[in-house]
């Protein structure tokens, strides 16, 4: 692998976060609303549909992602789930590119719904607020399953934090397959990987699994476990195989 051109130094691979935001986060509780009534669903249709070609124009001719695998998702019959790794700032909108025309939601943390004036904006587009108070738990699940029933893809980045241009993958809890285990749909990993680039000093790469199935022989937490297995193999080691260009190195630091 290359030699990068910039080191991070981490303390805690699950929780240290390097997306440079400056954010006071709001609280996501049993009051935040998430359901709506037929003409905000009409507005948020009409939104989504404005900026997915604006999206797709970013994500692949901008930003210059190749994605290989992607009518893997754009095809597949049934609302299923998408699980990628965290480690670019338009991660937000690459489920839209992987799953269209079919609409996709994306599980996002309370920071992404903490800037006044754009939370509706950010709803509207397919973000789901994960709760930071017990108490919107019940109401988060809920949504959760009403995308899924209304036939969305869902797409969750099960490392949670953001570590711009990491070649590597974070451990990510086993909570995190609860989803498709509980309402036993079908998986697909996708891992963005990195190259030395020509035109470009770093080229990104998606690479899009098959799909993986939950196990209904199982009961609930060992078919999350199978699935968590699963996925964080095929991330690991779609990394190792075609991530050949580090333009960030992160280091543990020295206890």
């Amino acid at each position: 692998m290359s030699k990068p051109e910039k080191v991070v130094y981490y303390s805690d691979a699950l929780h240290d976060d390097f997306a440079g935001t400056a954010i006071s986060t709001a609280v996501v509780g049993g009051d935040y609303p998430y359901t709506h009534g037929r003409l905000w669903n009409l507005c948020s249709n009409l939104l989504y549909g404005i900026a997915l070609p604006i999206v797709w124009f970013l994500h692949r001719v901008i930003s210059g992602v190749k994605i290989v695998g992607r009518k893997k998702v754009a095809r597949f019959p049934e609302a299923c789930f998408l699980y990628g790794n965290h480690t670019a700032f338009f991660d937000a909108y690459t489920p839209a590119v992987l799953s269209a025309p079919r609409r996709a939601d994306v599980l996002a943390g309370a920071d992404a719904f903490s800037i006044r004036g754009l939370r509706t904006v950010v709803q509207m587009l397919g973000a789901l607020a994960v709760p930071n108070a017990p108490s919107g738990m019940k109401p988060f699940l809920a949504a959760v399953g009403e995308s899924h029933k209304r036939g969305r893809h869902i797409a969750i980045y099960p490392e949670a934090h953001i570590w711009p241009y990491y070649t590597g993958i974070r451990p990510f809890p086993v909570s995190s397959l609860y989803y498709p285990a509980k309402q036993l749909a079908p998986v697909f990993a996708y891992c963005m990987t990195y190259q030395k680039g020509k035109l470009r000093k770093v080229k990104r790469t998606i690479y899009v699994s098959d799909p993986i199935y939950p196990d209904p022989s199982l009961p609930l937490k060992a078919r999350q476990q199978k699935l968590r297995d699963a996925v964080f193999a095929y991330l690991t080691e779609t990394a190792e195989k075609y991530s050949t260009y580090s333009y960030i190195r992160y280091e543990k630091k020295a206890e």
